[in-house]
């Protein structure tokens, strides 16, 4: 482990590397314009935009918390979310965010209110939308076959009614898919993953039971079902609607923002 003067040293070797001060003069003599040019050039920029966006959002929203009245509350929740507990935790987490303690108490703010616009997004259609959004929060496990020829897979089929093969057993010796490597076992996975024809009957499939044979694309398929992973609407699915419908509300307004920002990049004026 380096010593603190050791530590020091580098830091000061690294800042006094021409290299590096070559980037912090071009950094100092950017103009705005530069700065979100190059954030575009590096496939930077969209992160940047919504970060903007969600400020934007957050801080016009009238109906959530005055910041006068949760600031002392904001930031304890602020300092445990990112576990700084002490004075010291603080000064080297503001130092990290290029922020002073003025803003560090901004911060706390935006993500107090922030949670606050997340909750209320979900809370008067949170079961509605938990049923909208079921076939991406369940899980399947299933067993999957997939051949060309349907005589085949016809035959394939009684066999496995029959037990003359396992499905493990047939899926490893006829399938021409990848799950031919894994025992024909696929999953678990949620219910937008498969294909649409392979969805549709995992949905009300029982467990166990053998379906098919179907056609999905080219190819002849037989599919059982091994387990179902049912979600239910607890914290975590809560949680997931959160961000979906947190997302569909920063990203009203964000096309029409790129747009102005790349007409204000290539206007050169």
């Amino acid at each position: 482990m380096n010593s603190p003067t050791q530590n020091h040293s580098q830091a000061s070797e690294a800042k006094n590397n021409p290299e590096t001060l070559q980037i912090l003069q071009a950094l100092k003599t950017a103009s705005g314009r530069d700065i979100i040019a190059l954030l575009l050039r590096f496939g930077m920029a969209e992160m940047f935009l919504r970060q903007l966006r969600e400020r934007q959002v957050v801080f016009n929203d009238q109906e959530l918390s005055d910041p006068d009245t949760i600031h002392d509350k904001a930031l304890i929740a602020y300092c445990k979310e990112h576990k700084l507990e002490s004075d010291e935790d603080r000064q080297k987490w503001s130092m990290s965010l290029g922020i002073d303690s003025e803003e560090m108490m901004s911060e706390a703010i935006h993500e107090w209110r922030r949670k606050e616009l997340r909750e209320r997004l979900v809370t008067a259609s949170g079961e509605t939308l938990y049923l909208r959004y079921k076939d991406k929060l369940d899980r399947v496990l299933y067993s999957l076959l997939r051949v060309e020829d349907p005589f085949l897979c016809q035959e394939i089929y009684y066999s496995i009614e029959a037990s003359e093969i396992t499905f493990a057993e047939a899926s490893t010796r006829y399938s021409c898919g990848p799950e031919s490597k894994t025992q024909g076992i696929v999953g678990p996975v949620d219910l937008t993953t498969p294909h649409p024809e392979i969805a549709a009957r995992l949905r009300t499939a029982q467990t166990g039971h053998l379906i098919g044979p179907f056609q999905a694309d080219d190819w002849h398929t037989l599919i059982r079902m091994e387990y179902r992973f049912d979600s239910e609407y607890d914290e975590n699915t809560k949680s997931f609607l959160e961000d979906v419908c947190f997302k569909s509300q920063i990203g009203q307004g964000l096309d029409s923002l790129k747009d102005s920002i790349m007409e204000w990049i290539n206007s050169r004026s």
